[in-house]
């Protein structure tokens, strides 16, 4: 019997044992591992809308329904009989009655709690919480209590005739920031300190008005 060489013989063995192992081990898998789901951000809150302030004309406009966002930001002028008007000295007197008035005057004053003559001026007297922030609107239709609040101005007519005091129809917006109760130190008169912003018309044949910003003294009489 004829047997094949022993190289043959090998290779052979080699062959059959690998299918062998190919025939014995199952087929490698691939890892099918899911994608993981990404985990969504938490909502976000929509910012509220912040009321934006409304900006101050740069001029004032007459009307009947004079408004605090109507006034400029502006030392207080205005048109007073026809002419035109600057205030020079504006200070808040305190009334006994619990009333406060505001004098508006285009008088220049070293001292000023001093006496004013032969000025133009307006006056608005009001009642509202002495040393508190506060606002009083009133349009020319509305009515009002003469007790609590009333507005009118006056002008010199020259020679010996004395002031002219005009008491049209009349509208306000007055609008107190800070009302400082602390005491002036150097003048035992002035008792506060009052920041704001005003405008006043009246309702004449000119059709009179003042308003802008003001900061003044708060004094007793």
């Amino acid at each position: 019997m004829r047997t094949a060489p022993l190289p043959l013989l090998i290779v052979a063995a080699l062959a059959l044992a690998g299918t062998i192992l190919l025939a014995g081990c199952p087929p490698k898998q691939t890892s099918t591992d899911a994608t993981a789901t990404p985990t969504p951000p938490p909502p976000t809150e929509t910012p509220k809308d912040t009321p934006e302030a409304t900006p101050a004309p740069a001029e004032f406009t007459w009307s009947e329904t004079p408004t605090a966002d109507g006034i400029p930001a502006a030392p207080i002028k205005g048109m007073v009989n026809g002419k035109e008007f600057t205030a020079n000295t504006v200070r808040i007197k305190k009334d006994d009655a619990g009333k406060a008035a505001l004098e508006i005057s285009d008088a220049t004053l070293d001292d000023p709690l001093g006496v004013i003559t032969e000025d133009t001026g307006v006056d608005l007297s009001f009642t509202l919480a002495e040393g508190q922030a506060g606002e009083l609107v009133k349009a020319v239709a509305d009515e009002k209590d003469f007790d609590k609040e009333h507005a009118y101005y006056h002008y010199p007519q020259g020679g010996d005739k004395g002031p002219m005091s005009v008491n049209p129809e009349w509208g306000c917006a007055l609008q107190i920031e800070t009302w400082d109760m602390t005491a002036d130190p150097n003048n035992e008169k002035i008792v506060g300190k009052i920041k704001g912003k005003v405008a006043i018309v009246f309702k004449d044949d000119s059709k009179s008005w003042v308003a802008g910003t003001f900061e003044a003294p708060y004094y007793t009489w």
